[in-house]
């Protein structure tokens, strides 16, 4: 009867401790445009407790090299700009539904402010970085979880556009760019504990138990004297 008792008592000990948080991410250093990264990112593992909230946040860095050649006569005022968009996805279906719809999830953004080109000159302005989050924290936490844990990828990739105010088509534009993409992902959750009392008990069943095999123990020798 030691073995049923001990199992009922060790199914009323799980109990809730703490919230908790763990935090995992992954980092791609900054590549010429258009880039095609990736990252990998562990699932939570129901195993160990319950996942309360998922926060997910994508990351993105990127630098713009613009070269300004004026092919005027005269001086000319310009302004050089450059666009990042970054979208991503997952190799989880419920995520990437997510991810898709953000058209596009980062936009990076650089300028080289109002600049005076001087006539015939080319001038190169950079690398000028740009970075941008977002944090999706409405994640459904079902969508994270799985016995026993496992992982899943994230997916980046990016185009880049130009834009020129000023120079009355006097002044052309070269830009270069590059850029990398990360991702945080970040659990709360509630760990799976043995209370105290419980393991008391435990203690205490395996005692008994001792006590009674010591107890038979006796008998036999004094049926056998």
């Amino acid at each position: 009867m030691i073995k049923p008792v001990m199992a009922l008592a060790l199914m009323a000990g799980i109990a809730a401790g703490p919230a908790q948080g763990a935090s995992l991410s992954f980092s791609n250093a900054e590549s010429l445009t258009p880039i095609s990264q990736n990252g990998l990112l562990a699932l939570f593992d129901t195993n160990i407790g319950i996942l309360q909230s998922v926060r997910l946040t994508l990351v993105g860095t990127g630098s713009s090299t613009f070269t300004l050649t004026n092919t005027a006569g005269i001086s000319q005022d310009v302004t050089a700009t450059s666009r990042i968009p970054m979208y991503f996805s997952s190799s989880l279906p419920g995520i990437s539904a997510t991810l898709d719809a953000l058209m596009p999830a980062l936009l990076l953004e650089a300028s080289t402010g109002q600049v005076v080109l001087a006539p015939g000159t080319s001038s190169s302005f950079g690398p000028i970085v740009s970075t941008q989050s977002l944090a999706l924290d409405s994640l459904a936490p079902s969508l994270f979880s799985q016995a026993g844990g496992g992982s899943f990828y994230l997916y980046c990739e990016n185009s880049d556009e130009k834009g020129l105010a000023g120079g009355n088509t006097a002044v052309s534009v070269n830009l270069v760019t590059q850029a990398g993409c990360g991702a945080t992902v970040v659990y709360d959750y509630t760990p799976y504990l043995v209370s105290e009392p419980v393991s008391a008990a435990l203690v205490g069943l395996g005692v008994m138990g001792l006590l009674a095999r010591r107890r038979r123990a006796r008998r036999f020798a004094r049926s056998d004297a």
